[in-house]
């Protein structure tokens, strides 16, 4: 089931920033960059991020999450998340999909990952995501950022 997860609710903020750690923890070490801003999250920055969170619950236990913000120039994915224990299950297909449901006709959709990123890479050609540029954001550490146009009415 996705669900809005409430960050006013410490329970769920905690939640959020446990499956966090352990999820970017692992692309850090994908990439070879330990420097990930995620992985610098606290609850309060989490709820003056300005995004928008939904989870993946299985029996009530959080399995996955994906963060957007929605303008009138696009939809940005800014953050997406799988409990290690629940890679490969089809989570992270499940909320990119929820995800462009909720974006507005004919305008894209953007995302991005490390390059060095194969699962996420995958992940995103797989539904369409077309890369469109790649960022150095430290010596030899990019990220590639992907583009989807969604259909209009």
């Amino acid at each position: 089931m996705i669900r809005e997860i409430d960050l006013t609710d410490n329970k769920q903020a905690l939640e959020l920033l446990m499956l966090q750690q352990l999820s970017y923890r692992i692309e850090a070490q994908m990439i070879g960059f330990k420097e990930i801003p995620p992985l610098w999250d606290s609850p309060l920055s989490l709820k003056e991020s300005g995004e928008s969170f939904l989870g993946n619950y299985e029996e009530k236990r959080l399995t996955g999450a994906i963060s957007m913000k929605q303008t009138a120039k696009e939809l940005a994915i800014c953050r997406m998340m799988v409990h290690p224990q629940y890679f490969r299950r089809g989570i992270a297909s499940r909320l990119l999909e929820f995800v462009e449901g909720l974006a507005i006709p004919g305008l894209p959709i953007k995302v991005s990952t490390g390059t060095n990123n194969k699962p996420a890479f995958s992940l995103y050609k797989k539904h369409g995501y077309e890369p469109a540029q790649v960022l150095e954001v430290s010596p030899g550490i990019t990220l590639t950022v992907f583009y989807k146009q969604t259909e209009s009415i």
